[in-house]
């Protein structure tokens, strides 16, 4: 897999600046508190947001990256920060960690009940958790999409998923069968944002609007909700 393909993906100006309004920040702020002051190993760079949050709030961050072109591109100086470029599955460790992050990960990985059944439980101090989100194939959009035969059915790929390297569209059961083949306990788990169309269709969305849609989210049933988060630990 070429990784550094998908550099394009983060550099579309429009489309990341609706996806970092909408997706990067509802997900900083679901994810943060779980960060301060702790050790934690990000998956992914993407475009480098999440990263220079977290190395505010967390005592330590390991950021594992597969494409050198992103990490190039994307990482920044920082004495509590540190960029590996390597595949998810090939990176280890002499140091455990108190957070696993998989931002957005499992739905590109080749094997994502081998990396979490594995690499999680190798990353993972004994009292550690991970903290995964994906996006959520019965979100409000991808119904919509179906139901105007736009995709035969929701976890179909649509040219959104494909050209950000998706290889599956999780829903809450198979997510949870994921994570229970992987050895993993569910601590808690909840949904956030809701999407009725396309990020290309909300670029011109202000942000007073996003954020009243992010906090309207945390209060409707998950299974709506355009993303899944989700916190677990070894057993």
């Amino acid at each position: 897999m070429d990784l550094d393909k998908s550099l394009n993906y983060y550099s579309t100006d429009l489309e990341v600046d609706i996806g970092e309004r909408f997706v990067t920040k509802a997900t900083i702020e679901i994810v943060k508190n779980s960060t301060i002051n702790k050790a934690i190993l990000n998956l992914g760079l993407g475009n480098g947001k999440t990263s220079l949050i977290f190395n505010e709030t967390s005592s330590s961050q390991v950021v594992v990256e597969g494409s050198h072109e992103i990490i190039n591109k994307f990482s920044f100086e920082s004495l509590k920060t540190t960029f590996v470029e390597s595949y998810f599955e090939n990176y280890t460790s002499s140091h455990k960690f108190d957070v696993v992050l998989a931002n957005h990960v499992l739905e590109h990985v080749n094997d994502p009940v081998e990396l979490m059944r594995i690499k999680f439980h190798e990353w993972l101090n004994e009292d550690g958790i991970a903290f995964i989100t994906v996006p959520n194939a019965k979100s409000i959009h991808r119904l919509i999409g179906k139901q105007m035969s736009m995709l035969n059915t929701e976890y179909d790929l649509n040219s959104s998923d494909i050209k950000a390297g998706h290889q599956r569209v999780y829903d809450i059961d198979l997510l949870k069968s994921h994570i229970k083949e992987a050895n993993l306990e569910i601590i808690d788990m909840g949904g956030y944002n809701i999407k009725m169309v396309s990020l290309s269709q909300m670029q011109d969305w202000n942000q007073e609007l996003i954020d009243a849609i992010f906090e309207v989210s945390k209060k409707i049933p998950l299974e709506l909700c355009a993303n899944i988060w989700v916190k677990v630990r070894k057993k």
